[in-house]
């Protein structure tokens, strides 16, 4: 049997459960990470995805704060939030019923860029 394979989404549940059952109020949370490709490289046009990391309650004053423990950091700019919840059945992606022909077939790319990067000429 080949070797498991883990994903940011099992990462997050993982610290989120652990967290949680050290008594802190933990969220699982859906997004998308902008990458920025090497320097002197192109961007891979639909070579972005869906990511998941954790939002801990650290009180009135700090709020929530994100840590992203698939890259083994806090939260920032280029972690793009959509959903919050209790565990990825709360915020997936995509969700929903199909109605049509059984040979359908769904593709989906994702690009995660700042605006500016939109406005600049090819």
């Amino acid at each position: 049997m080949p070797p498991a394979t883990a994903f940011c989404q099992d990462f997050a549940h993982v610290m989120a459960i652990a967290l949680r059952m050290a008594g802190l109020p933990a969220a699982y949370v859906s997004g998308y990470l902008r990458t920025d490709p090497p320097p002197g490289r192109p961007r891979l046009i639909g070579a972005d995805a869906t990511h998941a990391w954790v939002m801990l309650w650290c009180g009135p004053q700090r709020g929530w704060i994100g840590f992203d423990p698939t890259n083994g950091v806090i939260t920032g700019s280029g972690h793009i939030f959509t959903a919050m919840g209790r565990d990825i059945s709360d915020v997936a992606p995509m969700d929903g019923i199909f109605v049509g022909q059984a040979d359908q077939d769904v593709q989906v790319e994702v690009d995660v860029m700042p605006i500016e990067e939109l406005a600049e000429p090819a």
